[in-house]
């Protein structure tokens, strides 16, 4: 029997089938009115499913059409929603057609004009794949889903050419595959208007594609990049998958279609730079990649820059389970000009409106702005010069980065009151950027140097400053340690997310040449290009094509495990996945461990035994020692909390392992199984984060260890507080009939539904499977719920300072059955209290039990 002719019996009938619509993801910018993303059943064909959709009458409009993703993604005229949609025969998934902003970057610490070497891979062991073992990506294909690719740019020429090129026009092009899915105009609102040219106008995709590949140490390039510059893999062949117009935002099914097209035009490896909500892995794009990940794909997708947001927060864009996402760690910086004061030298940058060497006398001495107390002022105010008097052949010391009073501002004020330069202490981790003025010396350091100067200071106030003509090696705060900015997991299921971690802080790469042609850019979207490009040379190293889940293992065994800056402890396995990517040791392993991450889960579901098998792939045979390496447990909830720290704190709070065999055996080529036994820590703490990696060294001297991570969290997660009420939500606020427009107003009041309506507010600091929104009359009786369906765990603020929230005008609609098909009701006129109800992680979902629940004052509606 033909699938047709099933689909049109299971429509007369009045069963429900198993489809399932799934909840907003929050954490999107936004959903598209009307739009959804439909998987059909094994089997269902296009011609079947449009069957179905009329046959329930549904008017809509085709987007997209897929085939390796079995689905479709469709504009809805009529009044069917998601649920309704769920329960036509033959659709077995539907989500509504999400949002993804124009990657986001954060900001960076340093000027493309700073001598930043190839510091980024010497982190990682690719500077001697490149010139030791000459590996360059060549044969390998990237595929850039993202904002399009500069292809003219000079660092994607091919050996012996001035100027990159696209395969469309010109020959011997390493852009060789592209699509333009979209148009410049295109924001994610409108209807795209696809074309044949990638052309980026925003310039984040060129910035990614360099990191991959780009190649300026050979050939003239004009502008000139601040010093030689090469990508990770410098000879792969790229495919430019344009998703994003000029501004904006692209919807979910158009990456959809670029994941596909980068699939059929046979890329290898596919990049994704995307920001996006952080919840559960059950989301369109994970489902697709975990599918062309198991036909031989690897995929890299960006862990996000929430890190300021605590936990919870690893974005969904490489949530699937061979998916691999990408922490970033900040960049080292290899020479800087310095000063040297009491003996010690100091690395420093100069202000961008002196921009030029300084050639200040080495005889001149410092005067600090300080406070009664003998804190370090920030020269905003002019009367904290007059304090100090004259500043003639002096050079003053304040303290604050790029933002305070302009920058400009404090270097007018000392030039006013007759300093001969000016040095600036950061107050944060790294070298800050300055603005400065145009005739004044100006100078930033780091925190640690300014402290050490005013201890120096203190004891000899006569000490002269001299600056350096050359530059000399330094390493600065924070570098090579996680950074600040990348985004803490894990993810709803609590599963080990991130996985691997890679060089995104402060990188320099390539930029659209009408735009100056290179920029330094910090983000999580950097490191995760680094990690697409340690494919390719792994794979060319390998002299094959493998599947990129074994790549992944590869890369995620050999990483570097690492350390906050100046700690004594290892980061979190939640920050920092299995370590910073060292591709040289990935190249030279003989060993291996599978699977490459061990979730613990919490105390009720603790999984005390878990079997892992090392793998000897050497010729010889080889002894390994097990070990167990703890790392920094993470406690994010103080007393009553809801809403997590945004910093963590430290504790020492590990588990302890034991081993079946904690010395073991192994011929070449084969394996051994060994069985791990956790024990959760002993804490008090409230659902403290524990992590630790377990070790295999090798007895070979030189020979490369490999690990896995391991990660849990103690206590009951069904316990873990969901809404943000320690920002006073769940709340009522008064609306018209498309705006929020402020706090509601005090009872007795009525709204009528046609000028005023109730809104209801809320944020959620953790994930919830399912999140209702119930209606009871004013006897306490159910009445129906509004469909509401936010789930996910979002950020305080968005990257613009706005705050994050689900908002929701309510239009006196109910639907009696959650997920039913039938159309909503409006209910009459009447007091009505609304309950929100958050169901716990890790429950069956019964409710009331299995619920977090807060009920709102009574609203009345005309």
């Amino acid at each position: 029997m033909k699938i047709t002719t099933i689909l049109s019996a299971l429509v007369a009938a009045t069963l429900v089938s198993a489809g399932k619509f799934h909840q907003v993801k929050t954490g999107k910018t936004n959903i598209l009115p009307n739009a959804f993303i439909i998987e059909y059943e094994k089997g269902v064909t296009h011609a079947d499913a449009h069957t179905g959709l009329h046959s329930h009458a549904v008017d809509y409009k085709v987007r997209n059409e897929y085939n390796i993703f079995n689905g479709a993604s469709i504009t809805v005229n009529s009044g069917h929603d998601g649920h309704a949609l769920a329960k036509i025969p033959g659709v077995k998934n539907v989500w509504h057609v999400s949002l993804y902003s124009a990657p986001k970057t954060e900001k960076v610490t340093a000027k493309k004009t700073d001598p930043l070497a190839t510091s980024d891979h010497h982190m990682t062991g690719v500077d001697v794949l490149q010139e030791k073992y000459k590996l360059t990506g060549k044969g390998i294909k990237i595929g850039v889903i993202d904002t399009g690719i500069d292809y003219n740019h000079p660092a994607f020429a091919a050996k012996g050419a001035t100027k990159g090129c696209f395969a469309r026009n010109g020959k011997n092009c390493r852009i060789a595959h592209g699509w333009d899915f979209v148009g410049d105009a295109y924001t994610g609102y409108n209807t795209p208007v696809p074309g044949d040219d990638p052309m980026d106008c925003f310039g984040h995709g060129t910035h990614v594609a360099g990191i991959i590949g780009g190649n300026a140490m050979d050939i003239k390039v004009n502008p000139k990049p601040p010093r030689p510059f090469i990508g990770v893999a410098p000879e792969v062949t790229y495919g430019a998958y344009r998703i994003f117009g000029c501004n904006g935002s692209s919807g979910e099914d158009v990456i959809l279609a670029a994941m596909e097209l980068a699939f059929n035009d046979g890329m290898d490896i596919i990049n994704m730079s995307l920001g996006g909500g952080s919840a559960y892995k059950d989301n369109p794009t994970a489902a697709l990649a975990e599918t062309l990940i198991a036909k031989g794909m690897a995929l890299s997708g960006a862990a996000g820059n929430d890190g300021a947001s605590g936990i919870w927060m690893v974005s969904d864009t490489g949530l699937g389970d061979h998916a691999t996402s990408v922490a970033s760690f900040d960049n080292m910086y290899d020479y800087y000009n310095y000063i040297t004061y009491g003996g010690v030298k100091m690395p420093f940058t100069v202000s961008e409106a002196y921009a030029k060497p300084i050639t200040l006398p080495n005889t001149l001495p410092i005067v600090p702005l300080l406070d009664a107390k003998g804190n370090l002022l920030d020269g905003c105010d002019p009367a904290q010069y007059t304090a100090v008097g004259s500043l003639k052949n002096k050079i003053v010391v304040a303290l604050g980065d790029i933002t305070r009073c302009l920058s400009g501002g404090r270097g007018a004020n000392a030039q006013k009151a007759g300093a001969t330069g000016m040095i600036i202490v950061s107050d944060d981790v790294g070298i800050d950027s300055l603005g400065g003025v145009a005739g004044l010396p100006m100078a930033s350091i780091s925190n640690a140097d300014g402290m050490t100067m005013l201890a120096t200071y203190a004891k000899n106030k006569k000490d002269a400053v001299s600056w350096s003509k050359d530059q000399g090696p330094f390493i600065i705060d924070n570098s090579g340690a996680p950074s600040s900015f990348s985004s803490f997991g894990l993810d709803g299921d609590l599963r080990s997310k991130p996985d691997i971690g890679a060089p995104g802080g402060n990188i320099l790469s390539t930029y659209p040449l009408a735009l100056g042609g290179y920029t330094l850019m910090s983000g999580t979207s950097m490191a995760t290009p680094y990690i697409a490009g340690s494919h390719a040379l792994y794979m060319q190293a390998k002299h094959a094509k493998p599947l990129g889940g074994a790549i992944r293992l590869a890369l995620k065994n050999t990483a570097t495990i690492s350390k906050n800056w100046q700690s004594k402890t290892f980061t979190s396995a939640a920050k920092q996945g299995a370590g910073l990517v060292n591709v040289l040791n990935a190249v030279l392993a003989e060993a291996s461990i599978t699977p490459d991450h061990i979730d613990l889960l919490d105390s009720i579901n603790f999984q005390k035994t878990v079997h892992i098998t090392l793998k000897n792939i050497g010729k010889h045979t080889e002894t390994y020692t097990l070990k167990n390496v703890p790392a920094d447990g993470l406690i994010s909830y103080l007393g009553n909390n809801t809403w997590p720290l945004g910093t963590p704190e430290i504790e020492a709070t590990s588990a302890s392992v034991t081993f079946s065999q904690e010395k073991v055996k192994i011929p070449g080529g084969k394996s051994a199984k060994i069985t791990l036994h956790f024990k959760e820590p002993k804490t008090n703490s409230l659902f403290p984060m524990y992590s630790g990696f377990v070790v295999a060294t090798p007895k070979t001297k030189g020979a490369v260890a490999v690990h896995v991570p391991y990660i849990g969290m103690k206590g009951d997660v069904r316990k873990v507080p969901i809404m943000d009420t320690d920002h006073g939500f769940p709340q009522t606020a008064l609306a018209n009939s498309t705006t929020v427009l402020g706090s509601a107003p005090a009872n007795p009041y009525t709204y009528d539904l046609v000028n005023n309506f109730p809104a209801f507010i809320s944020r959620f600091g953790s994930h919830t499977p399912n999140a209702e929104v119930r209606v009871l009359d004013s006897k306490k009786k159910f009445v129906g719920y509004i469909s509401f369906g936010e789930s996910g765990r979002q950020p305080l603020t968005d990257e613009n300072g706005n705050p994050v929230l689900n908002e929701y005008i309510w239009n006196g609609q109910v639907q009696t059955i959650q997920n039913a098909t039938a159309p909503a009701i409006t209910v009459p006129a009447g007091t009505y209290t609304i309950v929100f109800a958050q169901q716990h992680k890790f429950s069956k979902g019964e409710y009331p039990k299995d619920f977090e629940i807060f009920t709102m004052d009574p609203v009345t509606i005309a």
